[in-house]
């Protein structure tokens, strides 16, 4: 069974079948929905129900605040209609788009990759917000990842892991060269940086969610601030771990801010021996009045969250961004 979804203030319609998310359904017949992961992870595509019925499939919990879920609002890419529905959604139009040029292709790893993009025209964001890219020749296909620079730089700057069978990543391995164009859209994401009071900051990044951390990083050390932040990084593989001479650097010179490296590997015996990013936070804590960022994966995050909250951290000052490497 099918259902009309009428998509406010924009009016575009859609029939929606049941078994179809509504985002699903738009991208389907062709509306740009505002969307992000596409899996329940981010929260970029929510929305408030203003009538109707339909059923919320599972998704990361900590997207919605108790507030938000009693005014019916719910996440687009895993909401399916059960009757005609009147939604508040954006949809982006085609003007939101920018052009932009492989400037260059820089290895920090054996998996990571660092690709800068020069855009035809200037590309607003803030630190610690991504960029959804159109994969060349796979229409319809978009990719998300972060920017690692800041918004006053003259380039976008992007950590990307490759990922087996990943379109984009594939794409950026083994094909991409200086001078390819890519389609960017507007800058998406609330993972930014809170200023309105300074407290000490606690940021964990997990592989190359380490790209809008070190973005809120730089941000952060550019205020008259001068309460500490203590960052931790952290892979499974010793193989993804990268830019670690760059933050012990960063370390050296800014006595502010603290670093630990974790890695679960057997072979990163010369990073202290192996340790797991989650315990060593909370043997390092606690962090009951810190600000904290984190930037990873869904699993983690939850993880991350439960583990701060029994530190008696308010959930409030806790934000993240959530990703999911399969995407590639």
């Amino acid at each position: 069974m099918q259902h009309e979804i009428v998509l406010e203030p924009s009016g575009q319609r859609l029939w929606v079948r049941e078994d179809q998310t509504i985002v699903a359904a738009a991208l389907e017949q062709g509306v740009a929905i505002h969307h992000g992961c596409g899996n329940g992870s981010c929260g970029d595509c929510k929305g408030q129900i203003l009538s109707g019925e339909g059923i919320q499939l599972p998704f990361m919990p900590l997207l919605l605040t108790p507030e938000e879920r009693a005014a019916n609002q719910a996440i687009l890419c895993k909401l399916q209609p059960r009757s005609a529905m009147r939604i508040a959604a954006q949809v982006d139009t085609s003007a939101d788009a920018w052009t932009a040029t492989v400037l260059s292709l820089h290895p920090l790893s054996a998996t990571v990759m660092e690709l800068c993009l020069q855009c035809d025209r200037p590309y607003p964001f803030r630190a610690g917000q991504y960029a959804r890219i159109a994969v060349p020749g796979a229409a319809g296909q978009w990719r998300s990842y972060s920017m690692a620079s800041l918004p006053d730089e003259a380039l976008l700057r992007f950590h990307i892991r490759a990922v087996p069978g990943g379109v984009f990543s594939s794409w950026l391995f083994e094909r991409a060269r200086p001078g390819d164009q890519l389609q960017l859209g507007p800058a998406q994401g609330t993972f930014t940086l809170q200023q309105d009071v300074e407290r000490p900051m606690l940021l964990v990044a997990a592989g190359t969610g380490l790209a809008p951390i070190e973005a809120l990083i730089h941000e952060r050390l550019r205020l008259p601030w001068t309460a500490p932040m203590h960052l931790f990084f952290g892979s499974r593989r010793a193989a993804d771990l990268y830019h670690l001479d760059y933050l012990q650097e960063l370390t050296r010179n800014r006595p502010e801010l603290h670093l630990e490296i974790c890695c679960s590997d057997p072979a990163a015996t010369g990073l202290g021996g192996p340790r797991r990013l989650l315990p060593t936070v909370a043997d390092h804590g606690p962090w009951s009045d810190h600000e904290v960022y984190l930037c990873g994966s869904p699993g983690m995050i939850e993880a991350a969250v439960d583990l701060l909250l029994s530190h008696g951290l308010p959930h409030a000052r806790i934000h993240f961004d959530s990703f999911t490497p399969s995407a590639g």
